[in-house]
Order: structure tokens, then C-alpha cells, then sequence
């Protein structure tokens, strides 16, 4: 009688915890729904017309360039021309980086024209020319910068990613106040992808590597990726003036709610997942929300976002050192000064030294720990 009790509440236990793990803050369940994702999308629409966009102001070609391999990671940072100390707090951080696992990582800022409004607007202009001789790091289009102009800015950055950086393995599209392990994501990158052989080598893969998306030395096709935190069955807001909305117009009613996209805090878009989505982004409606735009494009071009709990969309992280260190990748809603103690806390640019900030059971409970973390403090 003992031992069938017994076994009836290690039953229960276990029902318990695989339920937990499946539709709890672990994020398992999402990411094992985002891989049915592919067998429900519609067959790819064909290529639009090429995209019209704006001139680039301080176009900075010569940015992935230089000796030793292109960049494996290229870290795309939407920011506004007035945000100086954001961007000023990503170079003294984690924008620092170089290089991380022993491969290369570029970042840069993107963004428009300041505000037409602004009285200080032309100044601003000559503040951004002397930011981009000094730092090397500024990519600016010639659009008026709001945020209503993300879809563009995102595209422009995209573009240019396309032309100017085409042997990038990876592109994170993120914003100015967000924090990102590089390490980790580069870690997280190589996990899912694989190295190129001739990035593990140090020498530069051929041009057709980058238009094919398949390495000279491998017969297979590096498959696409768009990862992020995907926001399922969202609907368009209709509420006049406000940040997200979006006119009947823009997103008729019958059509129902967005597909699946990726947060626009941090989403991940392997070079090729690039090309497909400039491709179609021309017949692609002329939404004002990138992150909900990208996905739809991604959409008709047959592919679909993979979801990674790791990235962390709009949720705010309290300064954890291991969540920060070893489990997050993503930490939205960073100010200057917690950008600063999020890089200290973590130890600095020895991305290594993250190995061991968490103890044996932080580590197993790891991402489950960080969300609940993340709840107690909201």
C-alpha cells in the first residue's frame, strides 16, 4: 500500500514537472511550437521589385572590412541621433567587443536625420559627421528619424548589411537599450549554424560563399535563420496616435492578427534570411512596426522565426551576474549607467570569466531561474 502511494506521487511529480517545463517561464514549450511553425507557412511569394530607399548620409563601406576574417556577427543597433550617451555606454560595454570565442564581431549604429523640428537640428548633423570620424561605428540614411520610420531605418541597415557586409554569417538587429552577451549569443550562434571552415581558419571564404549561402568546402546549404522572442497572434492596435498603430489601410481586419515575429529588442537573421527578406520586402505592406514588417516579410518569403526564451523581447532583466554572464543574451530597458553595471557585473571584456558565475544549481535551473527572477522584481 506504502509503495503504491509511492509511486503515485513520483507519477504526479513528474506529470508536474514536465508540465511546468512545457507551459511554464522555462520557454520549452514556446521553442518546441516555433519548429511546427515551417509545415503551416504558404508557399513563397516571388521577388518584388527593388526596394527605393534613401540615400546613406554617412554611408562608412570600408566598416567590414580590413585584414583577417569578415565578421561572423554583425550587430545592427537602431539608436536616435540625440542618444549619444546609449551609444557612448555600448562602446565602454559589451559594444566594445571585437572578437568573442575567437571570431570576429562588428557593431554599429543606425540611424536617420535628427528631427526637422529640433531646434538644434543642423548641429546635431555636424555632432553625427565628428561622431563618425572619431568612432569609425555610424551608419545614417537620409530619412527623418522617429519612430514611426523604424520599418526604414531597419531596412536601410539591412541593405547595407547586404552590400557592404555580405560575408557576415549573422546579423542581430537591436536597439539602444538593450544589452547583449555577445559571447554567449556568438556561443549560441555556432551551436545552431556551425562554424564555417574557413572562419575556424582565420581566411576569408569566396564571394559566391555569401550570394549561395553555401561555403566552398561544403556541398549542404547553410539553412536560414531568424530567431528571436516570437509574440504570437498579436493584433494591430487601433488606437489613433499611438506608438503602435496601425490603420485598416495598413492591415485590413479580415486579415486577422500578425503572423509570428520576433521582438524588435533582438532578433537574429542568418545572411541568407538577409537577401530572402529584401527580396519580398517591396510587396510586403507598408507597416510602421519593423519587428511585425520583418516577420511579415520573412512570411511570405516561406520562413518562419524560431523562437529562443535566451533572447529576451521586452522583458527587463534586474542586474543578475548569472543570468547576465551565462544564460541571457538580450536585456532590454538598460540606461546608460545600468549598461555600464550590467559590463562590470559580468566582468568585463573577458567574456570567459562568465563560466563560472553560477553555482551547480543556478546552472540547472538556469533560464527558469533568470524568468523568475525577472517576475519577483516586476
Amino acid at each position: 500500500m506504502t509503495l503504491s502511494l509511492f509511486r503515485r506521487l513520483l507519477l504526479s511529480s513528474l506529470l508536474l514537472v514536465i508540465v511546468w517545463t512545457l507551459f511554464g517561464p522555462s520557454g520549452i514549450g514556446e521553442e518546441l511550437l516555433s519548429l511546427s511553425l515551417a509545415s503551416l507557412l504558404p508557399a513563397p511569394a516571388s521577388p518584388g521589385p527593388p526596394l527605393a530607399l534613401p540615400r546613406l548620409l554617412i554611408p562608412n563601406q570600408e566598416a567590414c572590412g580590413g585584414p583577417g576574417a569578415p565578421p561572423f556577427l554583425l550587430i545592427l543597433v537602431c539608436t536616435a541621433p540625440e542618444n549619444l550617451n546609449q551609444r557612448n555606454a555600448i562602446r565602454a560595454s559589451w559594444g566594445g567587443l571585437r572578437e568573442a570565442r575567437g571570431l570576429r564581431v562588428q557593431t554599429l549604429f543606425l540611424l536617420g536625420e535628427p528631427n526637422r523640428q529640433h531646434p538644434s537640428r543642423d548641429s546635431r548633423g555636424n555632432d553625427l559627421v565628428w561622431e563618425s570620424t572619431a568612432q569609425g561605428d555610424i551608419l545614417q540614411a537620409a530619412f527623418q528619424d522617429s519612430y514611426r520610420n523604424l520599418t526604414l531605418k531597419t531596412l536601410s541597415g539591412l541593405n547595407w548589411a547586404d552590400k557592404y557586409c555580405p560575408l557576415a554569417r549573422y546579423i542581430l538587429k537591436t536597439d539602444d537599450d538593450v544589452y547583449v552577451n555577445v559571447p554567449e549569443l556568438v556561443s549560441e550562434l555556432v551551436l545552431r549554424g556551425g562554424r564555417w571552415e574557413q572562419w575556424e581558419r582565420g581566411t576569408e571564404p569566396p564571394r559566391e560563399a555569401a550570394v549561395t549561402g553555401v561555403p566552398a568546402s561544403h556541398s549542404k546549404a547553410v539553412p536560414l535563420l531568424y530567431l528571436g522572442r516570437v509574440h504570437w497572434r498579436a493584433n494591430p492596435s487601433r488606437m489613433p496616435g499611438g506608438r503602435h498603430h496601425v490603420t485598416e489601410e495598413q492591415w485590413p481586419l479580415t486579415w486577422g492578427p500578425y503572423p509570428p515575429y520576433a521582438s524588435g529588442t533582438g532578433y537574429v537573421l542568418s545572411a541568407s534570411a538577409v537577401q530572402l527578406i529584401l527580396k519580398v520586402a517591396s510587396r510586403t505592406p507598408p507597416l510602421p512596426l519593423e519587428d511585425v514588417f520583418v516577420g511579415v516579410s520573412a512570411r511570405r518569403g516561406g520562413l518562419a522565426p524560431t523562437h529562443c526564451v535566451k533572447l529576451a523581447g521586452a522583458t527587463h532583466y534586474p542586474l543578475d551576474r548569472c543570468c547576465y554572464g551565462k544564460f541571457l543574451l538580450t536585456s532590454h530597458k538598460l540606461d546608460p549607467w545600468k549598461m555600464q553595471e550590467a559590463w562590470k557585473l559580468v566582468g568585463g571584456s573577458d567574456g570567459e570569466r562568465t563560466v563560472p558565475f553560477c553555482s551547480w544549481l543556478q546552472r540547472a535551473l538556469g533560464i527558469l531561474r533568470c524568468r523568475v527572477i525577472a517576475w519577483l522584481h516586476s
